[in-house]
């Protein structure tokens, strides 16, 4: 008799940890499952927009007289360097677009100043964090405006450009 006592107390703590098992899958499921929905809310929305964004990837850089910019980085491989005297560049999107700018501090610390450069558009709620040397972000909004919008860095105000939405 006691074998019995003995295979149905095993059998019971099989059954547990199996529970144990399935309830955490199912919370990590839906943890999962939460945060993919959290990614779909563009930073100027209360709600999902399923549209595939329009990637725009924008560096830091400096120009030729010393001064900071933002700049273009192609997504097929190669560099777009700003020409002598050129300042950030003027953006244009459609509106109804769901837009992700891509952000990259490519600037060096020096023993003078560290880099430091964020990237902001008011008027959609765009603020990146303050990007430290090769720091990086992702924010992704929805053109829901026409207009013309100054995009900036609030570290370093001659750091700014045009955002066309048409």
């Amino acid at each position: 008799m006691p074998k019995k006592t003995k295979s149905k107390s095993q059998a019971k703590k099989k059954f547990s940890i199996l529970k144990l098992i399935g309830i955490g899958l199912i919370v990590a499921v839906a943890a999962g499952a939460y945060y993919v929905y959290q990614s779909f809310i563009p930073v100027n929305a209360d709600h999902p927009v399923f549209l595939i964004p329009e990637n725009i990837l924008i560096k830091t850089g400096k120009t030729a007289d010393g001064h900071y910019e933002f700049g273009l980085q192609s997504s097929r491989g190669g560099k777009q360097l700003s020409k002598v005297g050129m300042t950030s560049p003027t953006l244009t999107v459609s509106k109804g677009n769901l837009v992700s700018f891509h952000i990259i501090n490519e600037i060096l610390n020096t023993s003078e100043e560290k880099s430091l450069h964020n990237f902001n558009i008011d008027e959609f709620n765009v603020h990146s964090k303050d990007l430290g040397y090769f720091d990086t972000q992702s924010i992704t909004f929805l053109a829901d405006k026409t207009g013309e919008f100054t995009y900036h860095c609030n570290i370093h105000p001659e750091m700014k450009g045009l955002l066309i939405i048409k």
